[in-house]
């Protein structure tokens, strides 16, 4: 059960009603929304070809220039992709007529033949685009911002793991027997790769996860399931195991927390890690 005592808490149901109502009600900092900088960085590795491009803006001959484009300045066919909002260098698409697969490639080192992209582009709407836009860059910087939020998921869970181990780099700096690193990798049953490891005398010692969840739903429940396992084997190597886990999807899944918090010893969301980790940590 978690050691509530520990922490500083008066009884489970103390504990509970702590961890209840001081859940983060979002992860989402500022930097969470748009990555500028991957943004700029995409458009500026491709400003020469994006140049070339955009002479076709209001072309009158839109589909001969643009095979002029291609067979002077190859490079500009590894820009088309982004054009149509896709990653895919090497683009699979079905002709619904004859019904078969045809494959367009992009990459500046094996592009299809110009016929070929020519065709593509023309019936994708790429080449009908040009008439319809007033600056190529403009258009593919809002493509970029869009295409971004693919990465927002990914963003989510790293912000709440630097904030966690910001706030552990902060607090340990009072121990001067202890140490921390990230993403480290230790053997139990099967190798696992822990969010943050504090060493004490350079022996690890306290395991950190980091998970935040907006929304309740079937995911948290594996993590609990998978934590308590991870929990037992962690302490028979006389370890540690702290679980911080914040949001509030928690709010409708009580009893996949009042598991975990059976069979964990070290439950927290982040503002209880801040308001207990001394005791936590002195051991």
């Amino acid at each position: 059960m978690v050691n509530y005592s520990k922490l500083g808490y008066s009884s489970r149901a103390d504990y509970e009603s702590a961890f209840y109502e001081t859940l983060l009600e979002t992860n989402r900092t500022h930097d969470f929304y748009v990555d500028w900088g991957k943004i700029f960085g995409k458009l500026e590795d491709t400003t020469r070809e994006i140049n070339i491009l955009n002479t076709l803006v209001d072309s009158s001959d839109v589909e001969n220039d643009f095979r002029k484009i291609i067979l002077e300045h190859p490079k500009v066919i590894s820009v088309l992709p982004s054009i149509l909002a896709i990653r895919e260098k090497n683009i699979a698409v079905l002709d619904e007529y004859e019904m078969k697969c045809l494959k367009v490639s992009c990459s500046k080192r094996s592009p299809s033949d110009i016929g070929d992209i020519v065709d593509f582009s023309e019936k994708t709407g790429l080449l009908n685009l040009f008439n319809n836009i007033r600056d190529l860059k403009s258009y593919l910087m809002g493509v970029e911002v869009g295409l971004d939020t693919n990465a927002r998921k990914n963003r989510s869970g790293h912000i709440f793991e630097k904030i966690v181990g910001d706030l552990l780099k902060k607090k340990i700096k009072d121990f001067p027997d202890l140490t921390i690193s990230a993403e480290e990798t230790l053997n139990f049953e099967r190798t696992k790769r822990l969010d943050f490891v504090i060493h004490k005398n350079d022996v690890p010692k306290f395991l950190f996860e980091c998970n935040f969840y907006a929304s309740s739903g079937s995911k948290p429940i594996e993590v609990a399931n998978a934590y308590i396992d991870l929990n037992k084997q962690i302490k028979e190597q006389d370890m540690v195991f702290v679980w911080i886990t914040d949001g509030f999807g928690w709010k409708k899944m009580y009893n996949a927390f009042h598991e975990a918090s059976t069979n964990i010893d070290f439950v927290l969301n982040f503002n209880m890690l801040n308001d207990t980790i001394y005791n936590l940590l002195d051991d």
